[in-house]
């Protein structure tokens, strides 16, 4: 006997990303997948005292937190929860940060926005960048339909990247979330598939 899809204990098929990983690029910045080859460099930018502060990464960040996080990308992936790109230069193919489609929830259409910019990578537009390749990918290939990125209220550099890949102010009330130990006010963004 087949179980009842309208039943409230039928289990929810959450969706998951197509089935191959995408490369983007716009001829300046490429976003891939990560790879244990990167674990180096995600090692030495978590060191960066904005990233430990503005960020959820451990602190300290040590090697193991870099491969661990590293070989979790194939899972998440294949769950459809979160797909984390590692932004390049497209010509050289130096890493220069992460940005990340996260907790989707494929039944809603939605997901987060997360992102981080080596020290050697910034002032270069190249997270800017990465986000919206990212994020235009996850509103159109990759099914979603809304994306909300929380930004802390003091971090201007952040504010900047979100600015310029086109999201805008959602129309609600400032964050107050526990971080690190210390209480942070966030603003809440938003980007929708009918903006791109």
């Amino acid at each position: 006997m087949s179980e009842d899809p309208q039943s409230p204990d039928a289990p929810v098929d959450r969706g998951t990303w197509p089935l191959e990983r995408p490369v983007l690029t716009d001829g300046v910045v490429r976003l891939r997948g990560l790879e244990p080859g990167d674990a180096d460099a995600v090692l030495r930018a978590c060191q960066d005292p904005d990233i430990a502060h503005f960020t959820q990464v451990p602190v300290p960040y040590l090697r193991e937190h870099a491969d661990g996080w590293i070989a979790a990308q194939a899972q998440m992936w294949a769950e459809g929860t979160t797909i984390n790109f590692a932004i390049t230069d497209a010509q050289t193919g130096d890493y220069l940060g992460v940005v990340g489609i996260m907790e989707a929830d494929h039944v809603r259409r939605d997901a987060g926005v997360g992102y981080w910019t080596a020290p050697w990578g910034r002032g270069r537009g190249a997270t800017s960048r990465g986000v919206r390749l990212a994020t235009r990918w996850a509103l159109t290939e990759g099914g979603l339909r809304r994306l909300e990125a929380e930004v802390e209220d003091v971090n201007p550099a952040s504010t900047r990247v979100v600015e310029a890949a086109g999201f805008t102010r959602a129309d609600v009330p400032l964050l107050e979330e526990e971080l690190k130990g210390s209480l942070r006010r966030f603003v809440v963004w938003e980007l929708l598939a009918g903006q791109v």
